[in-house]
């Protein structure tokens, strides 16, 4: 499929706008808009678990949405949990975790993480008196290596290891085969935060073997929603706060109340999507677009680029500064342009802080995703240069 292709299933290009916006969430694909709509219009809206027709069209659309998640990412169906947000799962999931946990336990977070992997267990090891140690980063390119971690988990009072499977900042992804091998050596569980990874990279997690991946669709060209795929019997083991006529078994015990039918047939349209074209092809493409991005950012005057160096098992995403200028006049004079990045900290706040960056507040972060082309890096690039000459 050629770019014309792609950037024609994508309405959301139509307004002229150049979009590097995509880490925060991407526009979805027009088979994923459709197919919200087209449930919305047919007669099968329902609530589940009926004997007549209409609820029976909407079980089998929340069945196909688990089939689809589970083909991307390795999953079994039974296995997939949807909710309204990736952090409203994950505060969810900590909360029912805690009931478990003991003073003297302790959590291991990264600094590498979105604060949707750091907040919810912070907050639910201080209710339960558990401990919270962070895995630290290289403070000059925010990699992180995960050999420390050995040390956090040799004691045996290591529950759980909240690691990100690529960086919504900087896109580095960690050695997760490592940090499987290593908690589970321990006894320890380990939850891998997906979301910035899934839309980029590989991610099968039988292979990797995490006990948890979460993941939004809102990543990956579908409607807004989270993702938990939590495997090895989990689901069954683990008691969660929910209304006492709920399911027992399987995922539907952890949805609270009625799912977002249609959006599960947007999320499986986005799917289907993602998989059209092999991840492996895409990836290749998206690394080839952000080595000219990063080059090109690092020939202009005044800009500084942090972060690792280009590779093929990294997201592609980046973060720059332009000496004398704070990233909101950055952010604000691409606006201008008609080209969307984001500035801040864009939540991963324990990295922002080990980079030293909160006191200029924060950095512009620039990402590729499927409709990206290298006249858009191109006219980025343009806007920078003109920026920092003052022309």
């Amino acid at each position: 499929m050629t770019s014309a292709d792609v950037r024609s299933r994508f309405p959301g290009l139509s307004d002229g706008w150049i979009r590097f916006d995509g880490p925060a969430g991407t526009l979805p694909v027009d088979s994923s808009v459709d197919a919200i709509a087209d449930y919305m219009r047919s007669p099968a809206p329902a609530n589940l678990g009926g004997q007549f027709a209409a609820s029976k069209a909407s079980d089998g659309v929340v069945g196909g949405a688990r089939a689809a998640v589970a083909r991307l990412v390795g999953a079994q169906d039974d296995e997939v949990v949807f909710g309204p947000s990736t952090t409203n799962l994950m505060f969810a999931f900590t909360r029912a975790l805690a009931r478990d946990w003991q003073p003297g336990d302790r959590i291991v977070c990264t600094q590498l993480d979105h604060d949707s992997n750091v907040s919810p267990w912070l907050l639910a090891a201080r209710d339960a008196g558990a401990t919270v140690e962070f895995l630290e980063v290289d403070p000059v390119d925010g990699t992180l290596d995960v050999e420390p971690l050995k040390g956090l988990c040799a004691d045996g009072r290591t529950r759980w290891v909240a690691m990100s499977g690529a960086s919504n900042l900087t896109g580095h992804s960690p050695d997760l085969l490592r940090a499987v091998a290593i908690a589970h050596e321990y006894g320890a569980r380990i939850l891998i935060d997906g979301v910035a990874r899934v839309p980029h990279l590989p991610t099968n997690i039988a292979e990797i073997g995490a006990d948890v991946l979460s993941t939004s669709p809102y990543k990956w060209y579908g409607p807004h929603a989270g993702i938990l795929v939590v495997r090895d019997g989990l689901l069954r083991t683990i008691e969660p706060y929910r209304v006492r006529p709920a399911d027992y078994d399987g995922p539907s015990r952890w949805e609270t109340g009625t799912p977002q039918i249609e959006l599960l047939a947007g999320i499986t349209a986005a799917a289907e999507f993602m998989m059209e074209t092999p991840l492996v092809d895409e990836a290749a493409r998206e690394t080839a677009l952000l080595a000219l991005l990063q080059e090109g950012l690092q020939d202009i005057s005044g800009v500084s680029v942090r972060g690792p160096s280009v590779s093929e098992d990294r997201a592609p995403t980046l973060i720059f500064t332009v000496a004398g200028r704070s990233p909101l006049e950055v952010d604000q004079y691409l606006a201008s342009r008609k080209i969307a990045v984001w500035h801040g900290d864009n939540y991963a706040c324990e990295l922002i802080d080990a980079m030293g960056l909160r006191g200029d507040g924060g950095a512009v972060r620039a990402g590729i995703v499927r409709y990206t082309t290298a006249d858009d890096v191109r006219a980025l690039l343009q806007a920078l240069t003109e920026f920092t000459s003052g022309t």
